[in-house]
């Protein structure tokens, strides 16, 4: 369980970090690694859904290693998705300790990763013991891009609840 935790946060920071240091494209096509991510139900701590939208998302892939980071739009929230072993499209089980090592993360403030209060993650329990989960479907996958939907459940260090919902994804993907 540590190296899932390892393995995540260490993609977090990478994927964060190539968001952040992508060039803006002054034609807009999206040629430097631009995605966009949506989500029509989303929220923390048991508050009601809003939305989020995230116009300069990144999608990263080394080698098998597939990364979703989204910063919302005008905030420090984010989400990030880790999947480490995506060779084609596919539906992907984020459900707390699954096999495969696959996790998300959602941040109410995402320049302060080692909050627990603030990191939300698929990969610890609820007050109570309710699991964190939720879903990947990568519908489209090339070397040059990326499409899918997603839902998250996730919760941070004191047991609260993070959700998201309705979630969808679309850009270039950059390869490593």
């Amino acid at each position: 369980m540590k190296k899932i935790k390892g393995a995540i946060l260490l993609a977090m920071i990478l994927a964060v970090t190539g968001i952040s240091s992508c060039k803006k494209d002054s034609n807009n096509t999206g040629a430097s690694g631009k995605a966009t991510v949506e989500a029509s139900l989303y929220g923390f701590d048991g508050t009601s859904g809003t939305t989020f939208k995230s116009t300069a998302a990144g999608i990263v892939q080394v080698g098998t290693l597939w990364t979703l980071t989204a910063v919302k739009d005008g905030s420090n929230e984010s989400i990030t998705i880790v999947l480490p072993n995506v060779t084609g499209t596919g539906t992907f089980d984020l459900l707390q300790d699954n096999a495969s090592g696959n996790g998300a993360i959602m941040a109410k403030d995402y320049t302060k990763p080692a909050d627990g209060a603030l990191n939300y993650s698929t990969d610890l329990p609820a007050t109570g013991g309710m699991k964190g989960g939720g879903e990947v479907k990568i519908t489209a996958l090339t070397s040059t891009s990326a499409e899918g939907t997603f839902y998250i459940v996730a919760h941070n260090s004191a047991g609260k609840d993070a959700f998201v919902e309705n979630g969808t994804f679309k850009g270039t993907l950059v390869k490593r």
